[in-house]
């Protein structure tokens, strides 16, 4: 099948670095529209504000704050501020020591190997999801971003959750949507150095819900200590210690590390199957070109972690999904003394911005980068350098569930995409909006149609 040329929709840039009000007033609305038109084509750019932000998009520039000088550029003291309600110190906000030991400790637990053993939850979620699928009338309108979130809702529960916890996720689910729909106002109330507990638009709404979920999964925690039994993920990091000192994570760490997985594991791969499958629905010799393999693959028995390796066009796609559609499209960084970048100099309080949604898309590093083309990832070309695609971040800080992630969304995409075809109703498109993470502003409605058994 010949390709077709698409395009799908994007965040239209600043036309030039934004000043104070308009750049809160822009973060408000979409995050990404802050990124200048500039970052897109140059290395570095600078924003004056207040605050002063430099958007740094060379991979030169990216490398040397990720990997080759990160204690010098800490996480952004703004976005560790964002995440602390709701995530506490758990490693994804915190620095130095305090979060080598953390990764030490759980790093264990997501080796490819150990990874492999959730296999079948992965499976069972996504063949949930077909069934739950076959039991309407066929080619029926569906909320897909609501089956992409339960299904990943599903594999949370029975990998970390093992055993049931239903507090845990009646917390997670009450208030969720409206947690992420308000997150823009408490970065911008970061940002004026207000405190969190300041009456803001959905603040009291965020702060119920931060309290109601780690008081949830504080009780948990408190069980599986008392018990020590388990097989899940909750129970081994609760049980596991650093392999240099053997020090053993307080609840209070374990607690903001499950809060942490909880949440940045289940929005995450919801998001990017579901701008995934919006795509081939726009693109049907790409979906055609998965099924074929799907089905020589996996026959007609469960997609399963041991197929993973040869599911390669579902891979390519499932990369091209996240070059266009990051989940996470923006890490930042404190610069703490001046610093030349590609002959910029970016001075000492700036707030480092690495916006991963522009570099995905830059001028300089990618041929036609708004273009859909899965081709891009074929293994038989080079690959993109690691500081070109970062879809997990890089460096030492590089997402510890991305092993995790992978396995999950190439189970459940192959699984779909052999299961059903999908459309987009007449008229509707994507409208994505970055808040904490990349999501489709009205959501996705398409139409599901089942293939023939």
């Amino acid at each position: 099948m010949e390709a077709v040329t698409f395009v799908p929709p994007f965040v239209a840039p600043a036309a030039r670095p934004l000043r104070f009000p308009f750049n809160l007033v822009t973060l408000l609305r979409n995050n990404l529209e802050l990124i200048p038109e500039e970052a897109y084509r140059m290395p570095v750019v600078l924003a004056p504000g207040p605050p002063r932000m430099a958007f740094i998009t060379g991979p030169d520039a990216v490398k040397t704050l990720l990997l080759d000088r990160p204690s010098e550029f800490p996480k952004g003291g703004v976005q560790v501020e964002i995440l602390r309600p709701l995530f506490g110190d758990a490693m994804i906000s915190a620095e130095g020591k305090d979060w080598r030991w953390q990764r030490g400790v759980a790093a264990p637990l997501f080796r490819h190997d150990e990874l492999l053993r959730y296999g079948p939850a992965m499976t069972a979620a996504a063949e949930r999801v077909v069934a739950e699928w076959r039991g309407t009338p066929n080619g029926v309108v569906r909320p897909i971003h609501t089956d992409m979130m339960r299904a990943a809702f599903d594999v949370i529960s029975n990998t970390m959750l093992v055993g049931g916890a239903p507090d845990v996720l009646r917390a997670i689910e009450k208030g969720h949507a409206d947690y992420y729909a308000a997150v823009n106002w408490w970065v911008t109330y970061t940002l004026l150095g207000l405190p969190h507990w300041w009456p803001r638009p959905g603040g009291r709404g965020m702060r119920a819900h931060e309290t109601r979920l780690r008081r949830s999964v504080a009780e948990l925690v408190k069980t599986r200590r008392a018990s020590a039994t388990g097989d899940d993920l909750l129970t081994k990091l609760a049980g596991a210690s650093d392999p240099e000192s053997g020090q053993a994570m307080a609840d209070a760490n374990v607690v903001d590390n499950i809060v942490a997985f909880l949440m940045a594991g289940y929005d995450t791969t919801a998001f990017a199957l579901t701008f995934t499958l919006y795509l081939i629905a726009r693109s049907p010799e790409w979906e055609a070109r998965m099924h074929e393999e799907v089905v020589r693959v996996a026959g007609a028995g469960p997609v399963t972690a041991e197929h993973v390796a040869q599911l390669v066009t579902v891979q390519q796609v499932l990369n091209e999904s996240l070059r266009l559609f990051p989940t996470a499209p923006i890490i930042a960084r404190d610069i703490r003394k001046d610093i030349d970048f590609d002959g910029q100099r970016v001075p000492a309080g700036t707030i480092g911005i690495i916006p991963i949604y522009a570099i995905h898309r830059h001028r300089a590093l990618w041929e036609d980068p708004d273009r859909f083309d899965p081709g891009r990832f074929d293994p038989s070309k080079p690959k993109p350098s690691r500081f070109q695609f970062l879809p997990f971040g890089a460096g030492p800080r590089i997402c510890i569930g991305a092993s995790f992630a992978t396995i999950e969304a190439t189970i459940m995409l192959a699984t779909f995409v052999r299961s059903a075809r999908f459309a987009l109703i007449d008229g509707a498109d994507v409208s994505p909006v970055g808040r904490m993470f990349l999501v489709p502003r009205d959501g996705m409605r398409m139409r599901v149609t089942l293939r023939e058994t």
